[in-house]
C-alpha cells in the first residue's frame, strides 16, 4: 500500500469503540442493589438540565443509575445549558453493546427516571412532560433508521397498570438536529399515579458512539397553562462551544496555543500573559419563553486552585439577550489577568458567570462554567477526553507510518518522555510495540533522522486506571526552538487506535504523518459529516532542562492515579507499595492509608476540600514517590 501527499492530507477520524475513562461512572453493585429494594417517589416538581455533574452518570437523585447515559459538556452541539446526557452506543464501563467491531444495531442506552408522585393530581391538573432532544453529536452525523438498522430515540411513560406505553419517537434522517423541544400531555387517568416514571431508549449502531442522541432541560410539572411555550422556566444559561469555532465542548481553553504546557515555559514568554487567550468565552442560551428580562451582566474570574484569592477579572461586562437566534456567544481576554511566574506547577481556574437576576434556584447552577488550566510539566493539545479514534496507516511495505507534532518553545528544554493514549477494541485483544521519536526541525517539517527513539510494548489492558501510557527516553533528549515528537509502528496485521479529542485542535501545520516512503506531511482530521477538528491525544512530558533521568523519577512515572480529577475514592496503578497517604498544598500530611488497608490500591478519602494534592507512596524498602491529584 503506497501512499502520496494527497493521501496524507486527511488522518482517519473513526467513531469510538470503547471508552474505558466511563468505566468510573458505571453503577456500583451496591447501587445496584438499592435500586432493587425501590426508591421513595419524587415530588412534583421534575427538572433537570444535567448542569451536574460535570461529568458522569446522570444524578441519581433524579434518574436510575443504570442504563449508560453519559452526563458532559463534550458530546452535544450547542446544548440548551451547560451540559447534557448523552445516550450512544457505549455500556456505563465504557465498552460497547455487542463487543464486536463490524457495525450491529439495536438497543443501546436508556435513561430513565426515579418513581414520580403524580396520585391525587386529575386531567384537569395540566400536567406536562417537556424536554430537549437532538440527533447526532460532536462525533458526527447519526445513520439513517431503517427496518434493518433502528436509529431512533423513544420516549416511554409508565401506565398505572405497570406498564411501559410509547409516548413519542424520532426516527433519525441522516441528519444532526439541533436541539428541539418536544412537549408531552399527561393528562389522562392511566399516567397520574403515585409510581410513575419515564424513560428514554436510544437504538442504533452497538459497537460504537456513531449514533448518539442527547437530552437536556426536563420538566414535568403541574399548572403548565401556557402548552407548547411553556417548555422552561425563566432561564438564560451558560452553554458550551464558541460560535463560528468548535460547536461543543466547555469554555475555550484559556492557553492560546496548548491546553497545558510546562509552567517554566509559561514563565520565559515574553510576556508570560502573550501564552493566554484573546478570545476566550462561552456560549450562552436565552430561554425565555415571554418579554425579554434586562440585560444581564456577565463576570470572568481567574483564581489558582485549591483555594488561592481572586487573581482579577478577565471579564466583566453587560450584555444584551440573545433573540434571534436565542443563543449567542460572549468572550473576554484570559491575557488580561497576569499569572504569578513562580516555577511551582499550578492549576489555575477560569470561571465564568452570569449575573440573570433569576429567582429560582434550579436554573442558577447553569449560570456558571469554567475551565481549568494546569501548568506542570508537559504539553497537550488535547483536553484529556476522547470522542473519536485514529490510527496510522497499515503500511505493509517500506517504512512504518508516523505522527508527529510540533511544538514551539519559548526556552530550550529537554524531553523526558511521551504520553500516548491507546484504545484497546474488541478485536484488538494483544500488546502492541510502539517506538516514540524525538525528531529535529528540517525547513519547518520533521528531520529524516530521529535524534531519539525508543521502542516498547504497550500491555493490554493497561494497568488499572491508566489512560495514558507513558514511553520514557533512556535519557532526556535536548530540544531548542521548534521540535517534533511522535511515534510509529508497524501494522502487526491489525488497526491499532488512539484517542482524538475533537473538542481541541492545534496550529495549522503542527501535526505530521510519515508514509511509507519515509516523506511527511501535514495532516487534519475530519469526522464524518463535519469540518476539520479535533487534536491526537499525544503529550510530550518536559524536564525543564534537566539532562539525566533521576532514578526518583524513572520510579515517580510508574504510578499513575484514577480518577484524576477526583471527588473522594482514589484507585493507584503501579508495582506494589508499602502505604499511601495525601499530602496538602503545603505539604502537611492530613490522611493516611489504615494499617489495615496498607499498600491496598484504592484509597477510600475522607471529605477533603477542592484542591490540589499529593498522594505519597512509601516503597517496601522506605524511599517515597509523589504523584499529584486534584480533588474536585
Amino acid at each position: 500500500m503506497a501512499a502520496g501527499t494527497a493521501s496524507a492530507q486527511v488522518a482517519p477520524a473513526l467513531p469510538l469503540a470503547a471508552d474505558p475513562a466511563r468505566a468510573a461512572y458505571a453503577p456500583s453493585a451496591a447501587e445496584r442493589l438499592a435500586l432493587r429494594r425501590g426508591t421513595t417517589a419524587l415530588a412534583l416538581p421534575f427538572f433537570d438540565d444535567f448542569t451536574s455533574p460535570l461529568e458522569g452518570r446522570p444524578k441519581v437523585q433524579n434518574w436510575l443509575p443504570t442504563g449508560g447515559a453519559l452526563v458532559s459538556n463534550r458530546l452535544a452541539v450547542q446544548p440548551l445549558t451547560r451540559g447534557a446526557a448523552t445516550l450512544d452506543g457505549l455500556r456505563a464501563n465504557g465498552q460497547s453493546y455487542s463487543g464486536v467491531i463490524n457495525s450491529s444495531y439495536g438497543t443501546i442506552d436508556s435513561l430513565t427516571s426515579q418513581p414520580i408522585n403524580l396520585g391525587g393530581l386529575s386531567t384537569s391538573d395540566q400536567v406536562y412532560l417537556s424536554f430537549g432532544w437532538q440527533a447526532g453529536s460532536i462525533v458526527g452525523v447519526p445513520n439513517g433508521n431503517t427496518s434493518s438498522t433502528p436509529v431512533r430515540l423513544e420516549l416511554f411513560l409508565k401506565t398505572n397498570t405497570g406498564t411501559w406505553e410509547s409516548a413519542w419517537v424520532y426516527r433519525s434522517a441522516r441528519q444532526r438536529t439541533p436541539f428541539k423541544q418536544q412537549v408531552i400531555d399527561l393528562n389522562a387517568a392511566k399516567y397520574l399515579h403515585g409510581d410513575f416514571q419515564f424513560m428514554f431508549i436510544a437504538s442504533g449502531n452497538t459497537s460504537d458512539n456513531s449514533d448518539g442522541f442527547s437530552v437536556d432541560y426536563v420538566v414535568l410539572d403541574r399548572g403548565r397553562t401556557r402548552g407548547l411555550a411553556d417548555t422552561t422556566f425563566v432561564d438564560i444559561a451558560t452553554s458550551a462551544g464558541l460560535r463560528g469555532g468548535n460547536p461543543s465542548g466547555g469554555l475555550r481553553s484559556p492557553l492560546r496555543r496548548f491546553a497545558a504546557m510546562p509552567v517554566w515555559q509559561f514563565n520565559a514568554a515574553a510576556p508570560p500573559t502573550s501564552e493566554l487567550n484573546p478570545r476566550l468565552g462561552v456560549n450562552i442560551s436565552n430561554l425565555n419563553a415571554g418579554l425579554l428580562p434586562i440585560p444581564i451582566n456577565v463576570f470572568g474570574t481567574v483564581r489558582e486552585l485549591p483555594a488561592g484569592a481572586p487573581l482579577g477579572n478577565w471579564l466583566q461586562a453587560s450584555r444584551a439577550l440573545p433573540v434571534n437566534p436565542r443563543q449567542d456567544s460572549v468572550t473576554g481576554h484570559a491575557n488580561r489577568v497576569a499569572v504569578p511566574t513562580s516555577g511551582t506547577p499550578k492549576t489555575l481556574r477560569y470561571t465564568l458567570a452570569l449575573n440573570t437576576q433569576e429567582g429560582n434556584p434550579r436554573t442558577l447552577p447553569n449560570d456558571t462554567i469554567f475551565r481549568d488550566v494546569e501548568l506542570n510539566n508537559y504539553y497537550a493539545y488535547d483536553d484529556g477526553t476522547a470522542e473519536n479514534i485514529t490510527q496510522l496507516i497499515p503500511y505493509s511495505t517500506g517504512q512504518a507510518s508516523a505522527f508527529a507534532y510540533r511544538f514551539d518553545l519559548n526556552q530550550p528544554d529537554y524531553v523526558r518522555a511521551l504520553r500516548l493514549y491507546p484504545v484497546f477494541t474488541a478485536s484488538d485483544r494483544a500488546s502492541r510495540s510502539v517506538t516514540v521519536s524525538v525528531w529535529d526541525d528540517a525547513s519547518g517539517q520533521p528531520n529524516p533522522v530521529p535524534r531519539a527513539a525508543k521502542t516498547v510494548v504497550m500491555p493490554n489492558p493497561l494497568p488499572t486506571g491508566w489512560q495514558y501510557f507513558e514511553v520514557t527516553f533512556d535519557q532526556p533528549v535536548r530540544v531548542t526552538g521548534s521540535f517534533y515528537v511522535g511515534f510509529s509502528q508497524p501494522s502487526q496485521g491489525r488497526d491499532l487506535h488512539y484517542g482524538l479529542d475533537l473538542n481541541s485542535t492545534f496550529p495549522a501545520k503542527h501535526l505530521w504523518r510519515r508514509d511509507n516512503t519515509g516523506a511527511w506531511d501535514t495532516a487534519n482530521f475530519v469526522p464524518r459529516g463535519t469540518a476539520p477538528r479535533g487534536a491526537l491525544m499525544m503529550r510530550p512530558v518536559m524536564t525543564n532542562n534537566v539532562a539525566t533521568a533521576t532514578a526518583a523519577a524513572r520510579e515517580a512515572a510508574a504510578y499513575s492515579l484514577y480518577p484524576n480529577p477526583a471527588h473522594g475514592t482514589v484507585s493507584i496503578a503501579g508495582p506494589a507499595f508499602a502505604r499511601a497517604a495525601v499530602l496538602d498544598a503545603v505539604g502537611r500530611t492530613i490522611w493516611e492509608q489504615p494499617t489495615a488497608q496498607a499498600g491496598q490500591p484504592k484509597l477510600t478519602l475522607p471529605f477533603l476540600p477542592a484542591g490540589v494534592y499529593t498522594v505519597r507512596l512509601t516503597l517496601a524498602d522506605g524511599r517515597t514517590v509523589g504523584r499529584r491529584l486534584l480533588l474536585e
